[in-house]
């Protein structure tokens, strides 16, 4: 048997990772139909968690991995819908925060159960999940030093 170099498990790694998401987002697609929301938009709406402050738009898209403009155009559409709302930033009356409404919040929920249920990684059991979970904190927190 060929032991596989580092580059080749890390290739795989990435293959498996694609999959996975992947996997969840079409079994996610009923729900996301249902609540009127695009993968995109599902991720903006993720990342508003109402136990952190609302980011502003420049945080918002950072965490998204996108632009500010494309942040906007997501925010504008969850406006839309009557998820979000822009309020001006306390610490900064010119920059606008991001604020999931009480509508915003309930879709959220029920988005985040929906995801958690028909994950790839909900047929792991605990003690897998809690080790796939250290390791890719660890590959996180090696990814993010200088």
């Amino acid at each position: 048997m060929v032991t596989p170099t580092p580059d080749e498990l890390t290739r795989e790694l990435l293959i498996a990772f694609r999959e996975v998401i992947g996997a969840s987002q079409t079994q996610l697609r009923e729900t996301l139909d249902r609540l009127g929301l695009t993968v995109p938009l599902a991720d903006a709406l993720w990342a508003l968690d109402p136990a952190q402050p609302a980011p502003s738009m420049k945080t918002l898209a950072g965490q998204l991995h996108c632009d500010p403009s494309s942040a906007t155009f997501l925010v504008t559409r969850l406006e839309l819908q009557g998820l979000t709302e822009r309020v001006p930033d306390p610490a900064d009356r010119r920059s606008k925060t991001v604020e999931l409404t009480d509508k915003g919040a309930l879709v959220r929920g029920e988005l985040i159960e929906a995801m958690v249920a028909q994950s790839p990684l909900a047929a792991l059991g605990p003690e897998d999940q809690a080790a796939a979970l250290r390791l890719l904190r660890k590959a996180l927190a090696r990814a993010e030093r200088p």
